[in-house]
């Protein structure tokens, strides 16, 4: 569920259940908090932090600087 949600938190998936938003899906209550995603611990180390204050110089006109995510 965590995966196929795009890696949304335990306390999340676990409230989807218990709302009866996930069909067909129980949840052991020992094992549901306790999981370990060794993509989302990767994601979180490799990614740059966004700085507080700006950093160089703007674009000078409209187009000059594109900023995009790429997967």
């Amino acid at each position: 569920l965590h995966q196929h949600l795009g890696h949304i938190s335990a306390c999340t998936a676990k409230k989807l259940v218990q709302d009866g938003m996930v069909a067909r899906l129980t949840l052991d209550n020992s094992s549901a908090m306790d999981f370990f995603c060794k993509l989302c611990v990767y994601a979180k180390v490799t990614r740059k932090l966004v700085p507080k204050v700006q950093e160089g110089e703007r674009g000078k006109d409209f187009g000059n600087e594109v900023h995009s995510n790429v997967w």
